[in-house]
């Protein structure tokens, strides 16, 4: 195998969104501060730059309004990439990826899906609020396929 170099974790998910974006047309990125700022992690570097405002959306702080407005793009054709800063902010936007999200299709008798991600940073460094340093583990183990 051709050794292919090493690279981190964060430039391994920029360059993972990027090659969507430049493969599908239809996929977006959202998030506080992901545009021109490039993410408080730095995993969206690049994005803005390469695709603009049309395709990279910076958002309000509003983890609800992230995630709901990712469910309409993505019920709309669109395929999101929905950024939540901290894991521990998942609970803010828990009716979206519990309850709206995973039951849409079956509520609109398979017309509509919502084919979207959402990612997040878990476990951030021990300086960090308390409010943003605890790992999301099971968090989604009790929500519908």
């Amino acid at each position: 195998m051709a050794d292919v170099g090493t690279i981190s974790y964060r430039e391994a998910v920029a360059e993972g969104i990027a090659r969507e974006m430049r493969r599908d047309s239809t996929v977006v990125c959202l998030g506080e501060d992901i545009g021109a700022a490039e993410g408080v992690f730095k995993t969206t570097v690049g994005l803005f730059k390469e695709f603009g405002p049309q395709r990279v959306w910076d958002t309000p702080i509003s983890e609800q309004a992230i995630v709901g407005a990712a469910m309409g793009a993505a019920m709309t054709g669109m395929r999101p990439v929905a950024e939540i800063m901290f894991s521990d902010f998942l609970a803010c936007c828990w009716d979206y990826l519990a309850n709206e999200i995973p039951k849409a299709r079956y509520m609109t008798g398979g017309q509509v899906t919502v084919p979207l991600v959402v990612r997040t940073a878990n476990g951030a460094v021990s300086a960090s609020a308390p409010s943003t340093r605890r790992p999301w583990r099971t968090g989604r183990s009790p929500c519908p396929d």
